[in-house]
């Protein structure tokens, strides 16, 4: 079994794995189903700058 990893959905910063964008309300969230927590924008942002680089908030 092959897993396809979409390069346009950010990584979790702790395990690796594709996390899920949350938008509700104005706001964004990132929410990872492996570790089973939120992770903070900052980290997610720093561990896939390829995704975030030249983009505000």
């Amino acid at each position: 079994m092959t897993t396809e990893i979409n390069e346009n959905k950010p990584l979790c910063p702790d395990c690796g794995k594709e996390i899920e964008v949350l938008k509700a309300c104005g706001a964004i969230s990132y929410f990872c189903n492996h570790c089973n927590e939120l992770k903070s924008s900052a980290r997610v942002k720093a561990a896939n700058p390829k995704l975030f680089d030249g983009k505000k908030g």
